[in-house]
C-alpha cells in the first residue's frame, strides 16, 4: 500500500491528540541479518546442493567456457530465472528472422547466461552446411555458390582448387610444346591439332579426384565445369581467364573448429573491436552470434551493415558474386542507453530484435539466494586460491548485497556478480595477509569499509564546508519557514555516494490566486519529477484549505545553497512543511531532517535511498555532537512509514540508534504526524493557524480587488 487517505475526521481538521508515531529503535527494525550464519551445516549443504561447484583450480582457467557455464548455472535458478526462460524460448521457438536483445548491467552474467543456453540449444542442432564459391562454367571469372554438407566443403574446395591450378598450368605448357611452325595459319592449325588431345587428357587427369565418392553431392557442378574445359580443349581455344581470376572460396561456419568441422550449430561470442562483422556472421552462420551492443553502436558502419544483413538474411561477400544465405541468429548484450540509441537509429531495430529480456538488478532475499552468494564466494576462493569463506563471511556478504539493492533493501539482494566477487576477493586477500585459514565476516566488513574510505573525499569536503559554516546548514535550533531536507550526491563507484541535509526555505505573501513559485523550476534547475512534486503541493493546499474559498497566496520555495540540478520528488514533503510553517508562523526544528514525497491528500509516499539519507544525517549530527553541539530532544530523521521495510542501515549506525538514544528514526504516514514532531504542537493547531492566515490573505486580496 503506497499510502492511505485519511478520513476527514483524522485529516487534521480537528485531529484528536495527534499522537506521534513510535520511533524505530530495535536493531531488527533498522537492519536485517542473514540467516546463513544461523543455519546448521546440514541445512547449508542442502541449500548449496542446488548449485554446481566451480571445478577450476587456478585463475588461468577462469576465462574458459567452464567459467561461463558455471556462472550461468549459478544465476539461472535464482537471480535470472525469468531471463533464462525468455532466452530459452527464443532459441527454441522464435522465427528465424527474430533476434534478441539482452539488457541489464555489467556483472549480472548476461554473456555467460546467453552463451550457456545457446550452446545447450545448438548442441541439439546439426552442423550447418558449407558454402563454396567456385567458377561459373559459362563465365569462369564469375562465381557460382554451391551448398554442401557441413564439413565437406573444405575437401571439395581444395580438390577444385588443385584441379584448376593443374589445368591452367598445363594449358599454357601444352600450347608452348606445339613447336615452331612457319606461317600464322599453319601454326595455329598445327597447335590446335596437337594440343586438343593433350588438353583433353589434362582435363581428365585434373578432374579425376573430383569423381571420388566423398564428393558425390558436387558431381553435377563438376560435370558442367569439366564439360566447359573439354569444349575449350576441343576447339583449341585459350582459357578465357587466368587461374587468379577464377573464384575458389570456402565460406564455412566450421572453418574455426578444431579439425575443420563442427558436430553441431555454432555459437560465437564476438567483439567488433577485435573481429570483422562479416567474419563473425559467417562463423556463426546457422547458429548464434552474441555481440556487445556497444560495439554495434561504436564501430563505424557496424549497425547499418548488421541491420541490412539481418533484414535481407544474406551477406554480400563480394561485388557481383551471389549473396551468401544467412541464418545467423543474433543476441545483442547491452544496457538501456544502448537499447534507446539503437531504437532511434536508422534501420529496423525493433522489427529485427523482436525478443528482449532484461536481467534483474536484484533477487528475492531468501535461503536459496543466500546459498547462491555462498556458491559465488566458494568459486572465488577456488579461482583465486583464497581461504574458504566461513558462515559469518557469507552472512556479511549477503547483508552488503542487501544494502546495495535498489529499494526494498530488506527483501532483495543485488545480482551484481562482479561487485560480489570483488568484495569476496578483497576480503580473501586480507584473510591471507593475516595468515588466516578461513575468510571471516570481519574480513568482509573491513573490505567494505576500506572501499568506502577510499571514495570518501567528496563527502568529507562537503561535510567540512558545513561544519566550518561555509554552508549554512544548522542542525540545532528552529526557524519559521525553514527545514532540513535530505538529498543524495551520487558518484561512481557507488561507495562514493553520500547524503547531507539541504536547507529548504519558504516565504509566503498575499496573491491574486494560489501560486507556488518554485525558484528551482523558474531557474530551470529542476527535473520533471521535482516539478511534479511541487505541483502536488499545490494540490494538497487546494484539497486541505481551498474547499470553501479560493486561496489568494504566493509561496516562494528555495533549496538554499544548492547549485546543481534538483531531482526527484522526495523533497516535496519538506517543501510543504516549510510552506505550512511560514503560513502558520510556527518554527520547525533543524535537528529533524525530512525525506519523503507527499500526496495531494496528505499521505507520505515512499522514496529511494532512504538508508543513505539517514546515514548521511546521522554522520553530520555525530560530528556536530563531537564538537559539543547540544539540541533539545535529540536528532532524527522523518521517513515515509512504508520505507521502514527498506531499512538496512550500516552496523555502526543501527547500533548507535538502538543503544545510544541521541538519534531517532520516525516512520511517518501523514502530514499531520510529521507536523507534530517537527513543531511540538498538535497538527490541528497548525492547520487552524494556516486557515486564519489564508483568510487574512483572502480578505486582503478581496479588498484590493474591490478598490480597483
Amino acid at each position: 500500500m503506497w499510502g492511505r487517505r485519511r478520513d476527514e475526521s483524522t485529516s487534521g481538521k480537528g485531529t484528536p491528540g495527534n499522537a506521534s508515531p513510535r520511533p524505530l529503535s530495535a536493531i531488527d527494525e533498522l537492519l536485517r541479518r542473514a540467516d546463513w550464519e544461523r543455519l546448521s551445516d546440514a541445512e547449508r549443504d542442502t541449500l548449496r546442493s542446488d548449485f554446481a561447484s566451480y571445478a577450476a583450480a587456478s585463475d588461468a582457467d577462469a576465462t574458459d567456457d567452464a567459467l561461463r557455464q558455471w556462472v550461468a548455472a549459478l544465476v539461472t535458478p535464482t537471480f535470472q530465472t525469468a531471463s533464462a526462460q525468455v532466452i530459452s524460448s527464443w532459441l527454441s521457438v522464435a522465427a528465424p528472422g527474430a533476434h534478441l536483445y539482452i539488457g541489464g548491467d555489467a556483472g549480472q552474467g548476461r554473456h555467460s547466461l546467453a552463451a550457456s543456453l545457446a550452446r545447450h540449444a545448438m548442441s541439439q542442432q546439426p552442423s550447418p552446411p558449407d558454402y563454396c564459391y567456385v567458377p561459373q562454367p559459362a563465365s569462369m571469372d564469375q562465381a557460382v555458390l554451391l551448398t554442401v554438407t557441413g564439413g565437406n566443403g573444405s575437401a571439395f574446395t581444395k580438390a577444385i582448387d588443385r584441379a584448376l591450378r593443374q589445368v591452367t598450368a598445363g594449358w599454357s605448357a601444352e600450347n608452348s610444346d606445339t613447336g615452331d611452325q612457319s606461317g600464322e595459319a599453319a601454326a595455329g592449325a598445327a597447335a590446335s591439332a596437337t594440343a586438343s588431345p593433350a588438353r583433353g587428357q589434362l582435363v581428365a587427369q585434373a578432374f579425376a579426384p573430383l569423381q571420388a565418392p566423398a564428393l558425390a553431392e558436387t558431381r553435377s557442378y563438376v560435370d558442367q565445369l569439366r564439360a566447359a574445359f573439354d569444349a575449350l580443349a576441343t576447339s583449341g581455344a585459350d582459357l578465357p581467364v587466368s587461374y587468379d581470376d577464377m573464384p575458389t572460396w570456402l565460406v564455412s561456419a566450421s572453418s574455426g573448429a578444431v579439425g575443420g568441422a563442427l558436430a553441431h550449430a555454432p555459437v560465437v561470442i564476438g567483439t567488433l573491436v577485435r573481429d570483422k562483422l562479416d567474419d563473425l556472421l559467417i562463423r556463426a552462420n546457422g547458429g548464434v552470434l552474441i555481440l556487445p551492443a556497444s560495439d554495434v553502436l561504436g564501430v563505424d558502419g557496424a549497425w547499418p551493415a548488421l541491420s541490412v544483413a539481418l533484414a535481407s538474411r544474406t551477406l554480400q561477400t563480394k561485388a557481383s558474386w551471389p549473396p551468401l544465405p544467412l541464418t545467423t541468429r543474433v543476441a545483442l548484450i547491452g544496457d538501456g542507453s544502448a537499447y534507446n540509441a539503437l531504437s532511434s537509429a536508422a534501420g529496423d531495430f525493433t522489427e529485427l530484435f523482436r525478443y528482449e529480456t532484461w536481467l534483474r538488478p536484484a533477487a528475492t532475499w531468501n535461503p536459496r539466494s543466500e546459498a547462491a552468494y555462498a556458491t559465488l564466494a566458494d568459486g572465488a576462493a577456488r579461482i583465486y586460491g583464497l581461504p574458504a569463506f566461513d558462515p559469518s563471511a557469507i552472512a556479511r556478504l549477503v547483508e552488503e548485497g542487501a544494502r546495495r539493492g535498489d529499494g526494498l533493501n530488506r527483501n532483495y539482494l543485488v545480482t551484481d556478480l562482479q561487485l560480489l566477487r570483488d568484495l569476496a576477493v578483497e576480503a580473501g586477500h586480507a584473510a591471507t595477509a593475516r595468515g588466516a585459514t578461513t575468510t571471516s565476516g570481519q574480513d568482509i566488513i573491513a573490505a567494505v569499509m576500506r572501499r568506502r574510505a577510499l571514495q570518501s573525499s567528496n563527502a568529507q569536503r562537503v561535510r567540512e564546508a558545513i561544519l566550518s559554516g561555509q554552508a549554512n546548514t544548522p542542525t540545532t535550533g528552529s526557524a519559521i519557514g525553514q527545514i532540513n531536507g535530505l538529498g543524495i550526491y551520487e558518484f561512481h563507484p557507488s561507495e562514493g555516494d553520500f547524503a547531507v541535509p539541504t536547507r529548504i526555505s519558504a516565504t509566503v505573501s498575499p496573491g491574486r490566486d494560489e501560486r507556488l513559485l518554485d525558484i528551482e523550476r523558474e531557474a530551470e534547475q529542476a527535473d520533471a519529477d521535482h516539478v511534479r512534486g511541487a505541483m502536488t503541493i499545490e494540490g494538497y493546499l487546494a484539497y486541505r484549505y481551498g474547499q470553501e474559498r479560493p486561496i489568494r497566496m504566493m509561496a516562494r520555495v528555495r533549496f538554499e545553497q544548492e547549485h546543481g540540478t534538483t531531482g526527484g520528488d522526495s523533497a516535496s514533503a519538506a517543501l510543504l512543511f516549510a510552506i505550512l510553517s511560514a503560513l502558520a508562523r510556527v518554527p520547525l526544528r533543524f535537528s529533524h531532517a525530512v525525506t519523503g514525497a507527499v500526496g495531494q491528500h496528505g499521505e507520505l509516499q515512499p522514496i529511494g535511498g532512504v538508508n543513505t539519507k539517514i546515514e548521511g544525517f546521522w554522520e553530520l549530527c555525530r560530528l556536530r555532537r563531537a564538537q559539543g553541539e547540544q539540541t533539545e530532544g535529540g536528532y532524527g530523521t522523518l521517513i515515509p512509514a512504508v520505507n521502514a521495510r527498506d531499512l538496512m542501515l550500516r552496523d555502526e549506525v543501527a547500533a548507535s540508534i538502538a543503544t545510544e538514544g541521541w538519534f531517532r528514526v520516525w516512520p511517518i504516514t501523514t502530514v499531520d504526524e510529521a507536523l507534530t514532531i517537527l513543531t511540538g504542537l498538535p497538527a490541528a493547531e497548525i492547520h487552524a493557524r494556516v486557515e486564519k492566515r489564508l483568510q487574512q490573505f483572502h480578505d486582503a486580496g478581496y479588498q484590493a480587488t474591490s478598490r480597483r
